[in-house]
């Protein structure tokens, strides 16, 4: 969604994977690897399809106690024009229509955000 965007306006994407400080601190070493590892393949595969379409694209990695205030900070310093993020894990069951980072980043952030599925 977020190439849908820059794209025709010759925007850059910032890719960013935020993971949880507590997989951190309470994981193994073994399981702080393969989270960091699967960061970098998650930004390694948004830098492909945004080369791909032919947008520039940085991508960046960091670890959060609070991932949707990493969100916003890093877009804020970023200055960035738009949060395109996911809607993470609704349960219309619940009546719970966005997941708890999207809905903290959607009426936290002054920066206009679009949650997709």
């Amino acid at each position: 969604m977020a190439l849908a965007f820059a794209k025709p306006t010759g925007s850059t994407i910032i890719g960013l994977n935020v993971f949880s400080l507590s997989s951190v601190i309470i994981g193994s070493s073994n399981m702080k690897n393969k989270t960091r590892k699967k960061s970098e393949e998650i930004i390694k595969q948004a830098e492909a399809m945004s080369q791909k379409a032919n947008v520039s694209f940085t991508g960046i990695i960091k670890i959060s106690g609070n991932i949707g205030n990493t969100i916003i900070t890093v877009a804020e310093k970023h200055g960035v024009d738009m949060i395109v993020i996911g809607s993470g894990g609704p349960d219309p069951e619940l009546g719970i229509f966005l997941g708890s980072v999207a809905n903290h980043v959607a009426n936290k952030s002054k920066i206009p955000v679009t949650v997709v599925k």
